[in-house]
């Protein structure tokens, strides 16, 4: 395969994970969403930039079986189609109801290529060429939900359904990814064969994962599809100004996720720990901001720290997996993801009833708060591994 060639098939294996975290790039027209739907509540208006996660799991169990009958191209390739076909449904619909509905539908789509966007590198490449495409898959997440973000506050100056234009981007991805990669399949008959009867389970350390997985997520979405509204009910900016706090917060993630393995070659099992602490510091930080430049220093120490967060977490899945179980391994994680990213408005609604506060700052802090304490248990599994290798190595 000549040079350029290769990298243009690297480039459209990578092209598809620049929708896979759009679900949340709406999040900066929910205020002006708000005021068109005015018997809503405000965590029914942030449902809809978190309602995909639902069918996403859905799908993603799913996209096993219809990779088997149809091939991995014709799969993702279906689930683009999905995306921008449901996606731009806003633009011209009014109904609370319709707009529901096509969040779903979306959802549905991005959930049939969401494990492929990792398991197609795996089938074509190996190696180092392997894993430094898998970290910037990783940074072509964060890249594309920044970008789309940008374009969305742009879009949000002429309304809030122009921004759900951003969804057209999937109709430019396919021909991209169609006519650049292979069609690869599970190759069964090899692999498996003499395997079919191996029985995938989950262990303990699985499930604990995937819990932690859960609240962070739920964690993370929460200050992503809240921050719009603290800023502007706190008269800090406008929605426009808001969106350019969380693209550049995801600006960050795709610096952070490429730079992941030079990272954990330093931090090792300190990453999760040190980044809770950055976690804490940036929530904290936004909660007690009493202006925009505040709120924006502390989403960008928020920033950084996810992705690495989220990256070591899921680098875990071999080592925490039982034996030939790493596909269920892989397939829980995600359902945790997409559990706490679908709860995130309603846990939102919780806590602001809880401490009785409309705005969001002091559940900002009170979220910094829980992440302190998580911070603590972190520390103490990171120094118990720590012992653990220590003792092994001795022996």
């Amino acid at each position: 395969m000549n040079s350029a060639k290769s990298i243009f098939q690297k480039f459209a294996v990578l092209s598809i994970s620049l929708v896979l975290t759009s679900s949340y790039v709406i999040s900066v027209s929910l205020p002006d969403m708000k005021k068109t739907f005015t018997g809503m509540s405000t965590s029914s208006v942030e449902l809809l930039s978190t309602l995909p996660a639902f069918t996403v799991m859905i799908f993603v169990l799913i996209s096993g079986w219809m990779t088997e009958k149809i091939g991995n191209k014709k799969t993702v390739a279906l689930g683009l189609i999905i995306v921008g076909l449901a996606g731009i449904v806003p633009v011209f619909a009014t109904s609370y109801g319709v707009i529901f509905a096509s969040r779903l539908v979306l959802g549905a789509g991005l959930g049939l290529f969401n494990s492929l966007a990792v398991s197609m590198i795996g089938f074509l490449y190996e190696g180092k060429t392997k894993a430094s495409l898998m970290g910037l898959r990783s940074a072509f997440e964060n890249l594309g939900q920044s970008f789309l973000i940008f374009v969305a506050g742009f879009l949000l100056t002429v309304s809030w359904h122009a921004t759900f234009w951003v969804y057209a981007l999937a109709f430019v991805i396919l021909p991209i990814f169609y006519f650049g990669v292979p069609d690869t399949r599970r190759d069964v008959e090899v692999k498996e064969k003499g395997k079919a009867d191996v029985h995938q389970h989950i262990n303990i350390k699985v499930i604990g994962l995937a819990v932690f997985f859960f609240f962070l997520v739920m964690i993370h979405i929460a200050i992503i599809v809240h921050l719009p509204f603290v800023v502007t009910e706190n008269g800090f900016g406008t929605a426009a100004q808001a969106g350019v706090i969380t693209s550049s917060m995801t600006i960050l993630g795709v610096i952070a996720a490429i730079f992941y393995g030079q990272i954990y070659d330093v931090l090792r099992q300190y990453i999760i720990p040190i980044g809770m602490v950055c976690l804490a510091i940036g929530v904290l930080i936004m909660g007690l901001a009493n202006g925009y430049v505040m709120t924006f220093a502390g989403a960008l120490v928020f920033g950084v720290a996810y992705p690495l967060i989220a990256a070591d977490m899921f680098n875990k899945v071999s080592t925490v997996s039982s034996p030939n179980s790493e596909t269920l391994t892989a397939s829980v994680m995600l359902i945790g993801t997409n559990c706490g990213a679908l709860l995130a408005p309603y846990g939102v609604a919780g806590l602001s009833a809880l401490i009785g506060d409309s705005v969001g700052n002091r559940m900002f802090v009170l979220l910094g708060s829980i992440l302190i304490a998580v911070t603590i248990g972190a520390f103490v599994i990171a120094l118990r591994s720590r012992k653990a290798e220590k003792k092994a190595v001795e022996q």
